[in-house]
């Protein structure tokens, strides 16, 4: 059960964690990067979240440079979804590619 998400930087050995709340849990967070991105981390990431306390999910979106902001969007679903639901991102170009 992912209870939050951590972002490690190789190179200066720091580490940046967003938890996701008590009994909530989250999905995979694919990340997709930002049009004309300027550095590695310069998109999003976006997970589904199960809230086990409100019986409700949602899917959030983070900017990936400021996890600690927390989500810059967030979507309630119309049904909880089971926790650990998979998810990946393409582009429209790599779909229709």
């Amino acid at each position: 059960m992912l209870d939050g998400l951590t972002k490690h930087d190789l190179e200066t050995g720091e580490a940046e964690h967003i938890s996701f709340g008590e009994q909530r849990f989250g999905s995979e967070a694919p990340f997709i990067p930002r049009a004309n991105a300027q550095s590695e981390d310069d998109g999003y990431l976006i997970s589904f979240i199960t809230d086990m306390k409100q019986d409700r999910s949602e899917c959030i979106i983070l900017d990936a440079q400021n996890l600690s902001a927390g989500p810059v969007c967030t979507i309630i679903l119309p049904h909880r979804i089971s926790s650990g639901t998979h998810a990946t991102w393409a582009s429209a170009e790599a779909l229709h590619g």
